[in-house]
């Protein structure tokens, strides 16, 4: 009993798990995990200096059970009694709340019982969150993020510490936990679908994991070792890749859009580039949980692509080459038509955009023609029809030089390497389908001020 005790307390010493004003949540499930966790916790709650009143353990009654659920609540209840520590206990109906948030039951069961978690941390003032991951859980998880694809951050599996969660058992493995609470005459209870293989983590646990171990008995031991070895590597990696994030990338966090620097992408160890994009796509996403190194290698392989590809992520994430940059977003750009008359001074609003001020004048023999990129100062006198500020159209064209030879505006577009969805509600000025200004990128060479103009149209955008 005393080196299993003294050995979940060196690891939380050794992780930094708990400080001297800390007070913890245990969730308390009723099996042998959590029952180990809770009095492991009791009797060292003096060399944690926890106190008293330090600890609160917290069971979720997920409902499935029905009479198995019912006694695992009233003995989480009573072992709370007998050692003297707080109890609370919350009940739901998983599989409904499942279907309502269009989750897995697993998934809807774990988001369920940390929002409790959390809402006993702050209705009690705690700190902290014990669970009672073990060796044997991170070995199980190692294996499953291999089997769904993971990178390297997958082969960590569970972490020591997350946020304001702890595990403190997370270094001794179940067969430990077993004889700890054998040597201390604590009983718990077994949930029965533990041992159903209707469950891909069952199987892992029941099938999978025991061959491994007839082959090698430790193996549990290594691929916890392994896991270890792939955090470090994973944190060296990825802090050098933090680096260069900011260098290599542009974010939009109105729109949650990422735009990355393709020809800086280029530069970096392939390993450099997934950690980048992986970074990104969990920027965008606000979550990196469902990404996976399929989805990650989906990205990088755009690099190599024409502009214009694209693919589907999760979390409504579409990542997509265009020219020099490779754009991450789960923004989609609303389309927005408008046809603005331009007929008197004044500011005229661009949606979406931005403002151009309109004025007139008359020519002077001084006058000091603009050439700002965005305030353009055009013959007043050669324009004829209705002219109007407005998003592209079919058949538009500029005059590029002074004998009159023109070029489609889509093909101006694709000459400054302006991204496709942009291009749809890019301003341009035109009368018909002659544009006179693509607002930043091209000014017509038709209607330039010479010794002949009398009257001239300056246009000023800000944006």
């Amino acid at each position: 009993m005393g080196a299993f005790l003294n050995k979940v307390y060196n690891f939380i010493e050794e992780n930094h798990m708990l400080s001297s004003s800390d007070k913890i949540i245990v969730g308390l499930s009723g099996g042998a995990d959590s029952v180990c966790l809770l009095c492991a916790l009791n009797m060292l709650k003096d060399r944690l200096s926890l106190g008293e009143d330090g600890i609160i353990a917290v069971h979720i009654n997920h409902g499935i059970r029905g009479e198995e659920a019912d006694g695992d609540e009233n003995f989480a209840r009573e072992l709370c009694d007998k050692l003297g520590i707080a109890f609370k206990s919350y009940k739901k109906d998983i599989i409904a709340y499942a279907k309502e948030l269009k989750l897995s039951v697993e998934e809807a069961g774990r988001k369920f019982r940390y929002q409790c978690f959390n809402d006993t941390l702050a209705e009690n003032n705690f700190t902290k969150i014990a669970v009672a991951h073990n060796k044997n859980d991170l070995a199980e998880t190692v294996i499953f993020n291999m089997l769904r694809g993971s990178g390297l951050n997958g082969m960590a599996g569970i972490q020591p510490t997350r946020d304001n969660i702890i595990r403190p058992l997370l270094d001794v493995t179940r067969k430990d936990i077993e004889e700890f609470l054998e040597s201390i005459e604590q009983d718990y209870r077994e949930d029965s679908t533990n041992a159903s293989l209707d469950y891909d983590r069952n199987k892992i646990r029941h099938s999978i994991l025991p061959t491994m171990c007839d082959i090698n008995q430790r193996a549990v031991e290594h691929i916890c070792h392994m896991a270890k070895e792939a955090n470090e590597s994973y944190k060296f990696i990825h802090g050098k890749a933090m680096e260069e994030y900011e260098s290599s990338v542009d974010t939009d966090s109105n729109n949650k859009t990422v735009s990355l620097d393709v020809n800086q992408l280029y530069k970096y160890n392939p390993v450099l580039q997934e950690h980048l994009i992986h970074e990104a796509l969990g920027e965008v996403a606000g979550a990196k949980k469902d990404i996976s190194r399929k989805n990650v290698m989906s990205v990088v392989s755009l690099l190599y692509q024409d502009t214009g590809k694209f693919v589907e992520l999760p979390y409504g994430i579409r990542a997509r080459k265009s020219y020099d940059n490779l754009i991450i977003s789960n923004y989609v750009e609303e389309v927005r038509e408008y046809s603005i008359p331009i007929e008197e001074e004044g500011v005229y609003n661009i949606p979406g955009w931005g403002n151009l001020k309109i004025s007139f004048m008359e020519n002077e023999t001084d006058l000091e023609v603009s050439k700002k990129i965005y305030t353009k100062m055009a013959n007043y006198d050669k324009i004829k029809g209705g002219l109007c500020i407005r998003t592209p159209k079919e058949g538009d064209y500029i005059i590029i030089d002074s004998a009159g030879n023109t070029k489609k505006l889509s093909r101006v577009f694709i000459d400054n390497k302006v991204d496709r969805e942009k291009r749809i509600s890019w301003p341009v000025v035109a009368v018909g389908n002659e544009v006179i200004w693509v607002l930043g990128l091209r000014y017509s060479e038709a209607y330039k001020i010479d010794d002949d103009t009398t009257k001239i149209i300056y246009m000023d955008y800000k944006g």
